[in-house]
This record gives structure tokens, C-alpha cells and sequence, in this order.
């Protein structure tokens, strides 16, 4: 239909409208606006509480302004440009879309397409676009690892790094020389930039360190049957990625979790009988009840799970720290827990709990153990 629409929604995680079958205000989603679309919409993102920027199969980059209480009906397009066209002059599909991680009306959009360009633009300023040659083939998707880099993916099978600074060259170019596949998407960790996310044509979902460019590391797990459209990060919960595919499921991997002898890691595959077809995007909506589980306050440190950020002491001072592993003192013995599970049975007090944390805004190579008593629950 090449409809853009604005829809308001409740919590889903809650039942709402009347069990009569009344269809007024307690509707799941209640329609805002609706506005034609430059070709079908292939991205949406919203870059601040007001803007929404979209990419289209007709290579368009439009920047959408949001007013509800308009008379223009709530979506007004405020300037759109032509980004992706083939050698020919013909457009080209605009395949990934990405916003420069900075809250500002002078953030970049980075988006890439089925001409094999990288396209940076000024989100104030669409007349400013800049083109660079990333790839022969198609580039399916982009991110950006810091405000200064942007990665992107290819059908080549190849993950390829940028400096925004010096975008004429390529910065690094990272691929599994094991295998041969097409990359169909990417996505970068909420806090740990050297991690990236990608999805193949085969149904893997690839996981790179690339701390050491010239060697990166790079673990795959096989959770779909066909392409993965879409990867992502769980964002208050990062020791899981969301994936969806051809073969219309959704996965979560918990890929932190550490593997038992002739086991993989732990995989949840989500599906339907009732629908058969493809699943090209997925998102994790964090105001659902199970970020409000995790985003709780906790009163004992047998509460915290793999993912949940809190605070260590650490030299006399006090800092934030993501938990990325927890494991048993005495035992020295890794233990898996998540927002899902039940808190840790520590009613005897026999049993110390060390937590393997990350200080946020801090370098990785300070990452160390802590013990329980160094956890200072008291401070919101």
C-alpha cells in the first residue's frame, strides 16, 4: 500500500478493552495517522521523540516530523532525498537505515543499499548526503559500533568497518574464511561496542569480537532453517539476541551462557502453526513485564541476573557494572539465571555468589570477579 502509519499502543503485556467485546479506548492500538510512502517502507526508525525517518524500495531517505495534535494529521514529511540508485540511473532498494548514537537534531543517518553504498547524511540536513562504494554485491544492513564508526553487512559474507572521519577507506574487513554465505544483517551490542551480531542465508546467527581486528573471533549458532532478516541485541537484557527468518520463527540465544560438555547454548525458538510465512523484522519492546522485572530494585544479590546493571565497589569508589557471569565462591561454578528464573537459593546463607562485571563506561581490561559483599544494593 506504500502507507506510512502512526499507531498508539498500550503495554501488551496487560489484557485491555472489556471482556464484552467492546472495541473502544481499551483497543491494543488505536490509529494516530496514516500518509502515503515513496515506495514500500523498508526501515522506520525514530531518532528523537518527535522525528521519524523511514528508507524505501524506491531508495529514499524521508524524515517524517510527529505532531498528534496537527491538522495535518500527525505525520508531516519534512524533506525527503533519493540515496540509492544503481549505475544506470535506476533506483535501488534502501535496504538498512541507522541513526549516529547522539540524542540531537545534528545526528547522522547512515543507510545502505542493494547498489552496494554506504549513504551518511545530517539528520537537519538531507541535501548533505554523502555516497562511498562499500561492496560489487548488496549491502544489507548497517549499525553504529560508536558514534565515529559505522559497520556494515554484505551478500559477500563480509562484515566491513568504517571511520566516519576518513569514510574513503575501509577500516577493517572481518569474514569466516571457513565458510562461504551471504550476510543478511547486523546489529551491534547496546554497550559493548567490539560485539556485533549478524545473520546468514544458511539460518546462523554469527557473533564477533573484534577487539583484535587483524584477528577477530567469531562464534556461530544454527537457530533458524533459512535467512535471519534480522538480528538484535536484547536491549536491557544483552546476553541475548533476537533473531527472526525465512522459516517464520523467531529465536532467543542466550549466548553468554556457558555451553555443557557436547551441548549447545541454550536457544528458545518462538513460532506458529497458524502463520507459515516469512518474518522480516522483529523488535523487544523494553516496557514489558519482563524488563520490569530486571529494571526492579533488588534487595538481595541473590536477585541480579546475567545482563542487569548495578553497583560494585571498586578502589574505594562506587560504580555502575553490567554482570556478565555469576557463579558459586566455594564451587567455582557458573550458574545461568536471567530475568525469567526464580532468585537464587541462598535461604541458609551457606552460599557466596561471585559476579563477573563489566564497569560501565570503563575499559573491558577492567573487568574482574567481585564477591557479593562488594555489591551495594542500597544505591538506586
Amino acid at each position: 500500500h506504500k502507507e506510512l502509519i502512526l499507531w498508539t499502543t498500550g503495554n501488551p503485556d496487560f489484557q485491555q478493552g472489556s471482556n464484552d467485546g467492546d472495541t473502544g479506548s481499551g483497543d491494543l492500538a488505536t490509529l494516530v495517522a496514516k500518509v502515503q510512502h515513496d515506495g514500500n517502507v523498508e526501515q522506520i526508525v525514530a531518532p528523537l521523540p518527535d522525528t521519524i525517518a523511514t528508507t524505501s524500495s524506491y531508495g529514499t531517505i524521508a524524515i517524517y516530523h510527529v505532531a498528534p495534535d496537527s491538522i495535518d494529521g500527525g505525520l508531516v514529511l519534512r524533506e525527503s532525498v533519493t540515496a540509492h540508485r544503481f549505475g544506470n540511473g535506476e533506483p535501488a532498494v534502501a535496504t538498512g537505515l541507522a541513526v549516529q548514537p547522539s540524542a540531537s537534531a545534528d545526528a547522522e543517518i547512515a543507510s545502505c543499499g542493494e547498489d552496494g553504498q554506504l549513504v551518511c547524511v545530517p539528520l537537519s540536513r538531507l541535501d548533505a548526503l554523502q555516497r562511498y562504494e562499500v561492496d560489487s554485491t548488496v549491502v544489507t544492513g548497517v549499525c553504529w559500533p560508536t558514534p565515529a564508526q559505522v559497520a556494515v553487512s554484505t551478500r559477500g559474507g563480509q562484515v566491513k568497518l568504517f571511520d566516519r572521519r576518513a569514510l574513503s577507506e575501509v577500516a577493517a574487513v572481518f569474514v569466516d574464511p571457513s565458510n562461504s554465505y551471504a550476510l543478511e544483517s547486523i546489529d551491534v551490542h547496546p554497550s559493548q561496542s567490539f560485539r556485533l551480531a549478524t545473520g546468514t542465508d544458511t539460518g546462523a546467527v554469527l557473533l564477533w569480537d573484534i577487539r583484535n581486528p587483524k584477528q577477530p573471533t567469531m562464534e556461530a549458532f544454527n537457530v533458524h532453517e533459512s535467512n535471519v532478516w534480522a538480528v538484535q541485541f536484547h536491549p536491557t537484557d544483552a546476553s541475548k539476541i533476537v533473531s527472526c527468518s525465512e522459516d517464520a520463527s523467531i529465536a532467543v540465544v542466550q549466548w553468554l551462557a556457558d555451553a555443557a560438555d557436547g551441548h549447545a547454548r541454550p536457544v528458545r525458538r518462538l513460532s506458529s502453526f497458524f502463520n507459515a510465512l516469512s518474518i522480516n523484522c522483529v523488535d523487544v519492546c523494553p516496557g514489558t513485564k519482563a524488563e520490569v522485572a530486571t529494571a526492579t530494585a533488588v534487595s538481595s544479590a541473590s536477585e541480579l541476573v546475567i545482563g542487569c546493571k548495578a553497583f560494585f565497589e571498586k578502589d574505594g569508589e562506587i560504580r555502575k557494572a553490567e554482570v556478565l557471569s555469576i557463579r558459586d565462591k566455594a564451587m567455582r561454578q557458573n550458574i545461568q539465571r536471567t530475568a525469567d528464573d526464580t532468585p537464587l537459593d541462598n535461604s541458609e546463607s551457606t552460599i557466596e555468589y561471585e559476579f563477573y562485571v563489566h564497569y560501565v563506561e570503563f575499559n573491558k581490561r577492567l573487568d574482574e570477579w567481585v564477591e557479593q559483599s562488594r555489591a551495594r544494593l542500597d544505591k538506586p
